[in-house]
């Protein structure tokens, strides 16, 4: 298929077959340490406020999770049309893309609890009727993320199989918010059978890095056990001609409802006169 997006040449034809390969691609230190920075702050504001789109903790109470924040914010709504960001979204998905849902995603120190392992094209296919799986998520890490403070882990090559079959455990859009996640695949033997052919990779690195993924691949992530928080950004790009093709019924912060293809961001994160 002729390539629909010519000027971006981010990655090199060689990371771009990396990622149809095994479902992701890792790129250490990216981002400017003063972006950063503007990020992490932005980043805690959202968590601290008192919102509909923020989850908690439910041992804690202490929020780990916000969504729709570049709804809410200039700063976050400038990110996510990054030249850099943008431009590999666009070039792995062979076409103009939209955001279909932005994350802040906090493990706090020594109590940051698990993330089963899952699929996320399983939620959007079934809760949000996307089309195909042409889609994927960035993971942008705002603290250093070791293996010891939850990384995320993922089965490479896992995307490959398609959709794993998982009953739903519960009704309701409110159960894809939490950790107790309505379709995760911990039972499944197929996703054994993966894990004992592929193995497990945990992509690790410093603030500013970004992780790739395919959104059919399987991943979850453990506790976090160290003293070291692990804050990540999760904007997860659409391909335009793979829009939803009526509402959803889980809320726009949730799922987005604007499917104009983004445009690069020009100049700075820091809006003018702000």
């Amino acid at each position: 298929m002729e390539a629909k997006v010519q000027n971006d040449n981010l990655l090199t034809s060689q990371q771009i077959e990396d990622y149809h390969r095994a479902g992701f691609i890792f790129q250490p230190s990216v981002l400017e340490a003063s972006d950063v920075e503007l990020l992490r702050k932005e980043a805690e504001r959202e968590l601290a406020q008192d919102t509909s789109r923020r989850t908690v903790e439910a041992d804690t109470g202490l929020p780990y999770r916000v969504h729709g924040s570049h709804m809410h914010s200039e700063l976050f709504a400038r990110f996510v049309r990054h030249p850099r960001v943008l431009g590999i979204a666009r070039q792995l998905l062979n076409d103009d893309v939209y955001v279909h849902q932005f994350k802040i995603n906090k493990k706090r120190s020594f109590q940051g609890e698990i993330w089963r392992w899952h699929q996320d094209f399983m939620f959007w296919h079934n809760e949000d009727q996307m089309p195909e799986p042409r889609a994927l998520t960035v993971a942008v890490f705002l603290d250093e993320v070791t293996e010891f403070n939850g990384p995320l882990i993922l089965v490479p090559g896992g995307h490959s199989d398609g959709l794993i079959p998982a009953a739903a455990k519960n009704d309701g859009w409110e159960s894809t918010l939490t950790n107790n996640l309505k379709y995760s695949l911990e039972s499944s033997g197929r996703m054994q059978e993966l894990v004992y052919q592929q193995g497990l990779v945990a992509p690790k690195g410093p603030p500013g890095s970004l992780l790739w993924f395919h959104c059919s691949i399987p991943h979850g992530s453990a506790q976090n056990m160290s003293p070291i928080d692990r804050s990540l950004l999760l904007l997860s790009y659409n391909a335009v001609s793979n829009a939803l093709p009526s509402p959803s019924p889980r809320p726009e912060w949730l799922v987005g409802r604007d499917f104009s293809p983004l445009n690069p961001l020009e100049g700075s994160l820091i809006a003018p006169g702000s």
